[in-house]
């Protein structure tokens, strides 16, 4: 009688710890399961977030720039022969005169995000409804995600803002040789798309 109730005590120990174990493996999986729900619900949440700082990065360096370029002005440099780089005098990001800082975008506001095309330079350009309607020098970033883009004229102009299609400029090649920007007439600053589908934010570093 000794042996078979202690037979019983184990093997009720034993199914005890068996339930526990399964329980535990339950809990761990309904756990991973709530936290990939979690995360597929937040995901657009997340998104929308990220766009808005990585729009609120590139305003502020565009707005660098306008500074740096405003320095150099005021300190008697040219517009016809400023450059936009670090080489002197005339550079922009020269270290002798430290005008300005060449900023790195950030990666992730870029469709490919391995090779983020870097903010470039046209004194070509005309953005109509601004100046006198000769060609004015902008700064821009080229091969941008659409929710950064919408983001950038939703902080600058409110509301939807939607980035629309400037179908006569076929590229940013031909953006930066010369062309009409006719979408976002009267904006110095602004989000535009080109006709071959790239999403670009410009800022105007001088209205001619």
């Amino acid at each position: 009688m000794h042996t078979s109730f202690h037979r019983h005590r184990l093997s009720r120990q034993r199914g005890m710890g068996a339930t526990i174990i399964l329980f535990t493996i339950a809990l761990i999986v309904l756990v991973g399961a709530a936290l990939a729900y979690g995360s597929r619900g937040n995901s657009k949440a997340f998104s929308n977030e990220s766009a808005k700082v990585m729009s609120s990065v590139l305003l502020k360096q565009s707005a660098e720039y306008r500074d740096a370029y405003n320095r150099y002005i005021f300190d008697g440099g040219s517009a016809t022969t400023m450059k936009f780089d670090a080489t002197s005098p005339d550079g922009l990001f020269n270290s002798t005169k430290q005008y300005g800082i060449q900023q790195d975008p950030p990666a992730k506001a870029f469709l490919t995000p391995a090779s983020p095309t870097p903010w470039d330079y046209s004194d070509k350009v005309i953005v109509t409804g601004i100046g006198t309607g000769s060609a004015d020098s902008i700064v821009y970033a080229a091969g941008l995600i659409q929710e950064v883009c919408e983001q950038i004229n939703t902080q600058l102009y409110g509301g939807t803002a939607a980035v629309t299609k400037e179908a006569a400029i076929a590229t940013v090649a031909a953006l930066k040789a010369g062309s009409t920007i006719t979408s976002s007439a009267g904006k110095a600053t602004g989000c535009i798309q080109l006709n071959d589908l790239t999403y670009v934010f410009y800022s105007t570093l001088a209205e001619n």
